[in-house]
């Protein structure tokens, strides 16, 4: 639209994050570190039971403690049943969560009692005060038995634990004469985020305004639905985000422990404060808990003809966020592949666990998974390599934009490229020879090489495909920036203010960036599913493009020169083409604008524009991982030599922030690879409630990651853009897992679930050298 050149921190370049210095001088707050004058500390009382009807709270002597306030149950304070609408209508609404235990308990942590104090720690001394009686009702954990008749019910008005079932079959099936079946299976895991939950809630003095300084992802949805649940007029409701430690999916709008504090702050009267504690977090921010069964049929020469999936979610005890996860995970079933015929029957069951939510990927990791592992499970069967086997399926570039037989659409994709690419950097033939020399030998240490395609959906849920943002010059020449996404430690200031760049010439240090406030930011959707750059970033652009044209018209009144031959002087502001001398600066336009001698009639007196965007869909980011791994036959040890993610998310607007994504997304693919599971005893009792016990990676587990990107645009937005966050998770969880598999192959060792621990590990190798190798060798039941 205007002819500029790239300035060193436009698109493209290696911005170092605007964000940081704040962060990293303790001059940005979190939640936490709000100072509410008269603020009270609210502190839960957890059921010690994971299904058990309340017989009894006795709270006297709590109340009687120094410093309390109130100690209320479910018989003091009425708080609604908070649900994910979306979600929530697909099931019975019994399932829907009380925040405050009514009656019944229904997993180890929910909340019976909260104990308000005028210091942190007197409300927690209280709480310990508190005593309640139980009358245990018998307990489920484990999904599949909870779905088997007969199983003890958490709701018995509903007459079963299956809380959604939907099937799903399309397109025509062929009479193949390859099968091949195999249990994929994706733990229970903590979602960990560094900041757990933290909320102030303070009442308007007239009794009927809320504000909630609240660590979250989605302001304004948090906003809308919390009015909802609370009887409020959204109107009447502030919601703002200080600076907030990650969410990764766990920071949904519709937080249970939120609408509590909210409603218990009306009933005081007062500002009430609750922080998270990381027991608390690692008990009931949890996410996955999948279990595919999948069968592929194929051709003899190795072209798919059919996915089939029978599926059980375990959404714990009141089935909500959950189910969207099951729901993306079905649409992306058949994966980069072209294939004619699915079936997907979903089940999701609820357990006397913690009710699950989204985390990293939220659907997608779960559904490469589980076809990048069956993939490797026929190309064993058809003694096909794995890379062939894969390149013989493929989606083909000419076929985009494309419609899965799932009903999924993706834009654009090229994944024989980025296949090339990472066998390039992996040296996949080398791997392959070292591996075979080991065997020959007879080493201990197993060497395997494991590949994951995937392709995924970015900013494609509903209401995500579309974002407001504004720009406007301010007198001082600077740009700012009003966003409706909400960032976390994404970047989103260095990455708008480089977009900013790249379209007015102005330096990115000269970007301001308002954001997560309902009060100030007129509507937003917030952050989640890959959407921010592509769709948070094209409603910049948009303003950019809106307010040029504005500082184009007056500049050419200014320069009595025709609008067409003005142009953008990066730096400087906008002159006469070929002419930087006769640069206007940004800050003596935001002036002149506002003289009504100097500004053509038809502008209004403000350089500002807020058009907003939509995008009319979900983007399809691509890409493939290599992972090379070593398993110490005598211990079980997994050590990964070598990760290669070659990852495609169209134009990259900073390398080092789409780096630092992959980065951390390839730790949270690993981790749920190799380390990370949330567990609980017979009982219910959750056994991975501190960092002692769940195996959350550090740095020295993992290797240095080795990146690349290629480049397929998007043409759904100005930018080119497609989403990052999702990828780097997406992809190394099976390229983890085929790689562990791959260096046991030659032994006939049967399944080994995730986490691949070492003593898993070193069971199946103990049982195969003891009992003589699987019959199977090694592969998945077919027929």
């Amino acid at each position: 639209m205007y002819g500029t050149d790239v300035p060193a921190s436009g698109i493209g370049a290696r911005q170092t994050r605007l964000e940081d210095e704040a962060l990293l001088t303790g001059a940005e707050h979190y939640t936490a570190d709000l100072q509410v004058p008269g603020a009270l500390r609210a502190v839960f009382v957890r059921s010690a039971a994971a299904h058990a009807r309340i017989t009894d709270i006795d709270a006297d002597e709590a109340r009687q403690a120094p410093g309390v306030v109130a100690v209320l149950t479910s018989r003091d304070i009425a708080v609604p049943r908070v649900f994910f609408p979306g979600f929530g209508r697909l099931i019975n609404d019994a399932y829907h969560r009380v925040p405050l235990a009514d009656g019944t308990v229904r997993f180890a942590g929910e909340i019976v009692a909260v104990v308000v104090a005028e210091t942190q720690a007197q409300a927690e001394d209280a709480a310990e005060l508190v005593s309640v009686d139980y009358d245990p009702l018998p307990v489920v954990t484990d999904p599949l038995a909870a779905a088997a008749d007969g199983a003890p019910l958490l709701f018995p008005e509903t007459g079963t634990n299956v809380a959604l079932r939907m099937p799903f079959e399309a397109g025509i099936r062929a009479d193949s004469p390859v099968r091949v079946s195999c249990r994929v299976t994706n733990p229970r895991m903590a979602v960990a985020p560094m900041e757990g939950l933290a909320i102030v809630a303070i009442p308007g003095q007239d009794g009927k305004k809320l504000t909630l300084w609240v660590s979250s992802q989605m302001p304004h949805a948090f906003r809308d639905l919390t009015a909802t649940f609370l009887g409020m007029d959204a109107a009447d409701l502030r919601v703002a985000c200080p600076a907030v430690g990650g969410g990764f999916g766990g920071k949904t709008p519709a937080e249970p422990d939120y609408v509590l504090v909210a409603a218990v702050a009306r009933h005081l009267g007062r500002p009430v404060a609750w922080i998270q504690t990381r027991s608390e977090n690692l008990l009931t921010m949890q996410a996955r808990g999948h279990i595919f069964d999948v069968t592929l049929e194929a051709t003899q020469e190795g072209r798919v003809t059919s996915v089939q999936v029978d599926e059980v979610t375990d959404v714990g005890a009141y089935p909500g966020v959950g189910i969207g996860m099951v729901l993306t995970a079905r649409s992306l079933a058949t994966g980069a592949y072209d294939v004619p015929h699915a079936r997907f029957d979903i089940r999701c069951v609820a357990t006397d666990t913690a009710p699950t939510g989204a985390f990293r990927g939220a659907g997608r990791p779960e559904a490469i998974h589980m076809i990048e592992r069956a993939m490797d499970v026929l190309a064993a069967e058809l003694g096909i390599d794995p890379v062939e086997l894969r390149r013989r399926n493929f989606i083909r570039p000419g076929q985009f934009p494309y419609t899965s037989v799932m009903g999924e659409s993706f834009d654009s994709a090229d994944f024989d490229k980025a296949l090339t690419e990472a066998l390039r950097l992996v040296d996949y033939d080398g791997v392959r020879k070292e591996q075979q020399r080991r065997r020959e030998r007879g080493d201990d240490l197993l060497l395997g090489i494991g590949i994951s395609c995937y392709i995924e959906v970015s900013a494609g849920s509903l209401g995500f495909d579309s974002e407001y943002a504004s720009v406007e010059v301010g007198a001082d020449g600077g740009v700012t920036v009003i966003a409706g996404t909400s960032g976390h430690g994404q970047g989103h200031w260095t990455t708008y203010a480089q977009i900013v760049t790249s379209a007015m010439g102005v330096p990115a240090e000269q970007v301001r960036l308002v954001q997560s406030d309902t009060d100030r930011v007129k509507r937003g959707m917030g952050t989640g599913g890959s959407r921010s750059a592509q769709i948070g970033g094209s409603a910049v652009r948009r303003a950019c493009d809106a307010v040029v044209d504005q500082a184009r018209q007056l500049a050419a009144s200014m320069l009595e020169a025709a609008p067409g031959d003005i142009t953008i002087v990066p730096g400087s502001g906008l002159g006469v083409r070929g002419d930087p001398e006769t640069a206007i600066g940004w800050a003596e336009l935001a002036g002149a604008i506002l003289d009504d001698a100097r500004r053509p009639a038809h502008l209004a007196p403000r350089l500002f524009a807020d058009p907003g965007f939509s995008q009319g869909g979900g983007t399809s980011p691509f890409g493939c991982h290599i992972v090379v791994a070593e398993v110490d036959r005598q211990t079980g040890m997994v050590t990964i030599a070598r990760v290669v993610a070659v990852d495609d998310c169209g134009v990259v607007i900073n390398p080092m922030l789409a780096e630092g994504q992959v980065h951390g997304g390839l730790a949270a693919g690993i981790g749920q690879a190799l380390f990370e599971t949330a567990r609980f005893d017979e009982d219910g009792n959750p056994v991975t409630t501190t960092f002692a016990d769940y195996g959350m990676p550090s740095a020295a587990d993992l290797p240095s990651f080795e990146t690349a990107h290629t480049v397929t645009p998007t043409a759904l937005n100005p930018l080119g853009v497609k989403g990052l966050g999702e990828a780097g998770t997406t992809g190394s969880i099976a390229a983890a897992h085929n790689a562990v598999a791959d260096a046991l192959a030659h032994l006939g060792l049967g399944r080994i679930d995730l986490p691949l621990t070492p003593l898993r590990i070193w069971e199946a190798l103990h049982a195969a050298g003891r009992d003589g190798p699987d019959p199977d060798g090694g592969r998945e039941a077919r027929s």
